[in-house]
């Protein structure tokens, strides 16, 4: 038999090791030793407040130190970070050349895409002189549509009242007056 076991019925009540066994939590095995301790314990109300006092007083502490512990951080002078360089010093060759071939790449398609639509050179010669004379017939005819306009002492769109004659005379219901 047990010697440990026979100790615990023999004596009257549990042992320092048999509270430290239950404190400790529920055990992976379920050992004779815990069992008859958990049985002793719903006999003996001696050592069922024992217990329950151990238990209250460990948690206790564990508040307790843990309020402490939080009381003796926040007291702590804040730590800055250390201080360091953004760039490193040793990498800013690598840096400025990434730089640049982000710049080539943003810049180039850009840059052939604005050749495509404005040529150098016209596609071919004839078609290139037909465009520059209508276009210079048609920057002409505008140029003098709106000197014109300009000009005029009266704008065209008072011109019926500038020019009483221009009405149509022969209505004669007509409530102009002739002079």
């Amino acid at each position: 038999m047990n010697t440990k076991l026979d100790v615990a019925h023999s004596s009257s009540h549990l042992t320092e090791a048999q509270f430290g066994e239950l404190l400790a939590g529920p055990a992976q095995g379920e050992s004779a030793e815990r069992a008859a301790s958990e049985a002793h314990l719903q006999d003996c109300e001696k050592c069922a407040a024992e217990l329950a006092g151990l238990r209250e007083s460990l948690s206790l502490f564990r508040d307790a130190s843990t309020a402490y512990a939080d009381e003796q951080f926040r007291r702590l002078p804040p730590m800055p970070a250390p201080v360091r360089p953004l760039l490193a010093p040793v990498l800013r060759p690598a840096y400025l050349a990434a730089a640049a071939a982000l710049v080539l790449a943003a810049f180039l398609p850009m840059e052939m895409l604005w050749q495509r639509s404005h040529p150098t050179a016209p596609p071919s010669a004839s078609a290139g002189t037909i465009v520059q004379a209508y276009a210079t017939e048609s920057n002409e005819a505008l140029l003098n549509d709106v000197d014109r306009e300009v000009s005029a002492s009266v704008p065209s769109a008072m011109q019926e009242l500038a020019d009483p004659t221009s009405n149509d005379i022969s209505d004669p219901n007509s409530t102009q007056r002739k002079d």
